[in-house]
């Protein structure tokens, strides 16, 4: 196995350094951060921040530090870190509360462009509504149907046209409720899973069917 050389991410926050985002390199591979923005660790040091921060879990925290004006190129060791009181107090409960954080976070994301309908859609849908009422077709939940065979027995093709409009505008909103619909149901799985199992089954079961 070749030799690993490892390092950390830092943040600087008045009188201290932040570790995170730990990763490693082969020996002689190149970091491409800036000298500031990175620390090399001990071996011992790199498994410790890992188990820590436990990113699998949770999004990056800064609870791990060194003083700021720890000397450039020193490699940092386990016994240079202080870490935050309590930290490592946690219950697996406490965990498994962060993974689901972290998995409802993930799924904000999975679906946050296929929920999003631009102000000019919405405008141009209002503006279509409008101009069929305005024409004597007032459309609601109840009587669409009736209201759309009286447009096109009418005979107008101008309001056939804003009627296939509006019609189109429908369906792009009744598709993203669907999607919200579908994205609630998987996120109180999320929410009500007993363990990391089924927090991650629900996720990409959710991820599959958007």
């Amino acid at each position: 196995m070749s030799d690993m050389v490892f390092y950390s991410g830092v943040i600087k926050q008045n009188d201290k350094k932040f570790l995170i985002n730990p990763f490693e390199k082969l020996v002689g591979e190149p970091v491409v951060l800036d000298k500031e923005d990175y620390v090399q660790l001990t071996a011992e040091a790199y498994d410790f921040l890992v188990n820590v921060l436990d990113l699998q879990h949770r999004e990056p925290m800064c609870v791990i530090s060194v003083p700021a004006d720890f000397p450039e190129g020193k490699i940092v060791e386990k016994s240079d870190m202080e870490l935050a009181e309590g930290l490592l107090e946690e219950s697996d409960e406490d965990k498994l509360d962060f993974y689901k954080e972290k998995v409802l976070r993930l799924a904000n994301e999975t679906i946050a462009n296929q929920l999003m309908i631009s102000n000019f859609a919405l405008f141009h849908f209002f503006k279509l509504n409008h101009y069929l009422a305005s024409k004597g077709y007032f459309i609601t939940d109840e009587n669409r149907e009736e209201m759309y065979l009286k447009c096109i027995n009418d005979g107008d093709a101008e309001v056939i046209e804003k009627l296939s409009q509006y019609l189109d505008a429908l369906d792009e909103f009744n598709s993203v409720d669907e999607t919200y619909q579908k994205y609630t149901e998987y996120k109180d799985k999320i929410k009500a899973a007993t363990s990391e199992q089924e927090v991650s089954e629900a996720y990409y079961e959710m991820s599959a069917k958007l």
